[in-house]
């Protein structure tokens, strides 16, 4: 087996997706966490249209943005452990989903809040688009909520309200409900967040 070369940017730019998550692997493999971190950043940085459009079609639009940037950093600093091409855009839907997900369970809890540039919009009588999500956005999200809680046992259905919704550790969830254990409640908030990523990536 051939030692692992390392490559510049500029030789990492020239691979097409295939190419770099080849890469991304032997870098990997070969315990060099400096090139994987610049493989992985080239790789996801050029899927910053593919995000933006996908968070487009679920969030308001001054926030998609900022919202793109943000499932850009989370994917830079996770690990993509995939093969191909089709399990790395996969893999990035779901943090975008989560990213969706997390703005619409933010909002819950500001609901009178409004942005400058929504307020701005209004102010000159322009139409609110994309402020009040449409069918694919909040009312659609809270549907796949609702019908994923209510198939839950009802202990599970409450530590999924404390880590998820309430962005509480699972150790509070240990507190809450009995004869559950740190672990099981990360794992049931896991599984959750997973199916919901799974709904969203269905109904698009």
């Amino acid at each position: 087996m051939s030692r692992f070369r390392p490559l510049s940017a500029s030789d990492l730019e020239r691979l097409d997706d295939e190419e770099l998550i080849a890469y991304l692997r032997r870098a990997h493999a070969a315990g060099d966490p400096d090139a994987t971190r610049l493989a992985l950043q080239i790789l996801v940085y050029g899927y910053w249209k593919h995000v933006s459009y996908r968070l487009a079609r679920k969030l308001p639009r001054h926030v998609v943005e900022d919202a793109t940037a943000g499932v850009i950093v989370s994917a830079i600093q996770s690990t993509f452990s995939g093969q191909s091409v089709g399990e790395f855009r996969s893999w990035l839907n779901t943090i975008a989903n989560r990213a969706t997900v997390d703005h619409y369970r933010a909002a819950q809890r500001r609901p009178q809040e409004t942005s400058l540039e929504a307020q701005q919009e209004a102010d000159d009588g322009a139409p609110l688009e994309g402020v009040t999500p449409d069918s694919t956005g909040y009312a659609e999200l809270q549907m796949l909520i609702e019908q994923l809680l209510k198939a839950m046992r009802p202990d599970h259905r409450r530590v999924v309200e404390i880590i998820v919704f309430e962005d509480r550790p699972a150790s509070a969830a240990v507190e809450e409900v009995p004869g559950m254990t740190a672990d099981n409640a990360y794992q049931i908030g896991k599984r959750f967040r997973t199916s919901l990523g799974d709904a969203l990536e269905g109904d698009t």
